[in-house]
């Protein structure tokens, strides 16, 4: 009988205005849409997101506002969706195929609101997935499976290999031809980890009422903004010491390069405790400095880069304290999502929660 009212209501709901597509969601898969409305790509219009509408209005002119949202947001036809569901759940969950070009990646949609892709690997070989009941003990007990709103599609690779993601976060490249984004990591089968295994990870929780499963992808997106935290697990820490010093070396197991977005800044502070003393090394910073010319600039007028320091696949830092016998370092890497210089370019100084450093991993290692 509950199934049956599920069923009817959401009858009902999908007939009416698609005013909000995510609350139609929200009945069968009310933790995803809770883990979604607190998520960046809830927040990622000029509506929502400080940096981007502090960088729009700065280096763009309104009539370009059609083509930042065609990642920025999408799912929007007006101020209201560009607010509450700039990203829907459906434009995601159909997403087909992505076109790869020059100057930025465009996503291929099937177009159909009720026919949708996932992954799940049980199902990986189903092109086709459908709603179906089962009964048992002469008809007392009644199981459904699956969605009675919407079929699933499980055979489209993109949402096993994480490149469903790379039609928005591969790369945009300026009027100059040049990359001011820099996460072109589009995945290949020797690749262990992907977009979907880092920043969509299997949390607690069944990912729809209409059954049970213990765990689900979180869709809050785990990163700079959720659960930064839960990426540490992607980076090691050596620590090499020699004659004048020690080495830090940063190992980066993700396959894009870290801190490379426009305006990010990465943070690695160490510390060496000896006794009651605490010895304070002078803090590193990940960064790339746009240029034109010899000159700084914005990110849409750069032509160059006058400065990388950023994490590729390894990073090795010398530091020039000798180390004595019990001492303990303490390495801590955390990351701004704006630097304090760009803030202030961006008249963003007074925000303090975008540019206070945000931890990703801490350890320590004892000589």
């Amino acid at each position: 009988m509950k199934t049956l009212l599920l069923f009817l209501l959401l009858l009902i709901t999908c007939n009416a205005s698609f005013a909000n597509d995510n609350k139609v969601c929200q009945k069968c898969h009310p933790l995803i849409y809770k883990e979604y409305y607190d998520s960046i790509h809830r927040k990622s219009s000029l509506a929502n997101d400080a940096i981007y509408r502090a960088v729009f209005e700065k280096e763009h002119k309104e009539k370009e506002r059609s083509k930042c949202n065609s990642c920025h947001a999408p799912s929007a036809t007006n101020l209201q969706q560009e607010k509450e569901e700039p990203i829907s759940c459906i434009y995601c969950h159909t997403i087909k195929n992505i076109q790869k070009y020059d100057e930025a990646n465009k996503n291929i949609l099937t177009g159909k609101k009720k026919d949708f892709f996932s992954a799940q690997e049980d199902k990986k070989n189903r092109s086709k997935v459908t709603y179906e009941t089962t009964t048992s003990f002469f008809g007392l007990i009644k199981r459904s499976k699956n969605s009675p709103y919407h079929q699933i599609e499980y055979n489209n690779e993109n949402y096993y290999n994480g490149n469903v993601c790379m039609g928005c976060h591969s790369h945009v490249n300026n009027a100059h031809d040049f990359d001011i984004i820099m996460l072109d990591a589009y995945i290949d089968k020797k690749d262990k980890n992907t977009c979907i295994s880092c920043h969509m990870p299997q949390t607690m929780g069944s990912k729809t009422t209409l059954s049970d499963s213990k765990t689900h992808a979180y869709h809050g997106i785990a990163g700079l903004h959720k659960l930064s935290k839960s990426l540490g697990k992607y980076i090691n820490f050596h620590v090499q010491k020699h004659e004048k010093g020690f080495q830090v070396s940063i190992e980066n197991l993700a396959n894009h390069a870290l801190f490379g977005q426009a305006y990010r800044e990465g943070v690695l502070n160490v510390t060496i405790i000896r006794g009651a003393d605490k010895i304070v090394q002078e803090p590193y910073i990940f960064t790339r400095i746009f240029g034109k010319g010899d000159k700084e600039s914005m990110p849409f007028e750069a032509t160059n880069i006058l400065k990388d320091t950023l994490i590729y696949a390894k990073k090795n830092i010398v530091y020039n304290t000798k180390l004595q016998k019990g001492d303990k370092i303490v390495l801590t890497l955390g990351f701004r999502l704006i630097s304090k210089k760009a803030a202030k370019e961006l008249k963003l100084q007074h925000s303090k929660e975008l540019t206070k450093i945000r931890i990703l991993k801490t350890e320590s290692f004892n000589f």
